[in-house]
């Protein structure tokens, strides 16, 4: 028995380490000013190839764009659903706090150079005639000549399960000190591809859920 089982640890030890090294690691990503924002450095058209969402899958295609962005080659997704993101797939786990501490660890996690995915809800925004109920307002579309700013309302059509959204970049006028959810642009799976022109969504003060699994981090 002793001598069959120091021929079987060997083999198990390497089954260890060859699922140890299958897992999604980290990695990061360098750091950009595009045409004033600052955001991660990755290639749009891997994000458009994955396009914007099946319907019910922000989750996922938000982590879709997390390791697309991380590791520089389009991510197929596979693995990461079961009826939900399956977020430890990918790499990703989470991060809870009142919101200060959820704008210091998007802040710091985008410097370190990897995307953060965020749980969003809606917020009531005054002075608008139609969906007032609503996670953002505007999208920044890339043109030859910088942003092109789009007044264009996301929606989250569920109280219960939110929004899930990749957030890649900040302004770089942003105050470490005195940080809010505006100051933060991300890759929304609503529209990511906005007729084939790739949109990053600026976020809308009042729409990070705290209270409900607000961030997912790398790592």
């Amino acid at each position: 028995m002793h001598t069959a089982a120091r021929r079987i640890l060997p083999a198990l030890l390497l089954l260890l380490a060859l699922l140890v090294s299958a897992l999604p690691r980290a990695l990061a990503a360098g750091l950009e000013n595009r045409y004033g924002i600052q955001m991660l450095d990755f290639d749009e058209d891997q994000i458009l190839s994955i396009g914007n969402q099946a319907p019910g899958q922000c989750s996922l295609y938000a982590l879709r764009y997390a390791r697309t962005v991380l590791d520089g080659t389009v991510s197929s997704g596979a693995g990461m659903w079961s009826n939900g993101a399956v977020w430890s797939a990918a790499g990703y786990s989470g991060f809870s706090g009142d919101l200060d501490a959820c704008l210091d660890k998007l802040y710091s996690e985008l410097n370190a150079g990897r995307p953060v995915i965020v749980h969003l809800q809606n917020t009531t925004v005054s002075g608008v005639s139609k969906h007032q109920e609503r996670t953002s307002t505007e999208e920044y579309h890339l043109t030859n000549a910088g942003w092109d700013v789009v007044n264009y309302p996301h929606i989250s059509t569920s109280d219960t399960y939110g929004h899930w959204v990749c957030v890649v970049g900040y302004d770089p006028a942003a105050d470490p000190a005195d940080l809010s959810e505006s100051d933060f642009f991300a890759l929304d799976p609503a529209r990511v591809s906005a007729g084939g022109t790739f949109a990053l969504t600026r976020l809308l003060d009042g729409t990070l859920w705290t209270d409900n699994s607000p961030l997912k981090v790398a790592g």
